[in-house]
């Protein structure tokens, strides 16, 4: 299975060098520009399943590109942003989480190191009992960090910079094989 990880697009955050681990983080004029940029490249790996964060942030950064290639998003609320973790890994706890405004199911306000760490369990099994063959998960900074920890199995944590739209492409399998990490997929 082709698994390609997308941070969302830029926001206002992101802009002025802040972190955002909430979900009222919008788009900024460059973020829907680099939304737009990223089309015809995510085209060509034929795509055949998106799955995506909850937050605005991230759906706002797909779905011009699911439009024009009519595939589905669905939406997951263990792909939204979590903490920021420096250190070793918090025991998991179970991950509850809330119905939003949005109709879309968000993590529980503060939620506990652990319970991101959860989260980050459910997202690892949700791409690997993927039936396609090759997926998009779009997602944030936070989340693809310890997601990639997870699935490669690391022995210590390790830190993955990635951009807005960088994008991380690996294959999984009976060996799992890391492609790239943050390569810049906008143009603009």
């Amino acid at each position: 299975m082709d698994v390609f990880l997308l941070r969302h697009a830029e926001t206002e955050n992101n802009r002025n060098g802040e972190l955002a681990a909430g979900s009222n983080d919008p788009l900024t004029q460059h973020g829907h520009s680099q939304a737009q940029s990223i089309i015809e490249r995510l085209l060509s790996f034929e795509i055949e399943g998106i799955l995506c964060s909850p937050y605005p942030r991230a759906l706002d950064t797909i779905r011009p590109f699911a439009e024009v290639a009519k595939t589905k998003i669905e939406v997951h609320p263990c792909l939204a942003e979590g903490h920021l973790l420096l250190g070793e890994s918090p025991a998991r706890e179970e991950p509850k989480y809330c119905l939003h405004a949005s109709g879309y199911y968000y993590p529980q306000e503060n939620e506990a190191p652990g319970a991101f760490m959860g989260r980050v369990a459910e997202a690892h099994k949700l791409i690997e009992t993927q039936s396609f063959s090759r997926i998009l998960v779009v997602t944030h900074g936070h989340v693809l960090r310890e997601l990639l920890n997870s699935i490669l199995a690391l022995p210590n944590k390790t830190r993955f910079p990635h951009d807005n739209c960088g994008l991380t492409h690996m294959s999984l399998g009976g060996v799992n094989i890391v492609r790239y990490i943050n390569r810049p997929m906008s143009s603009v």
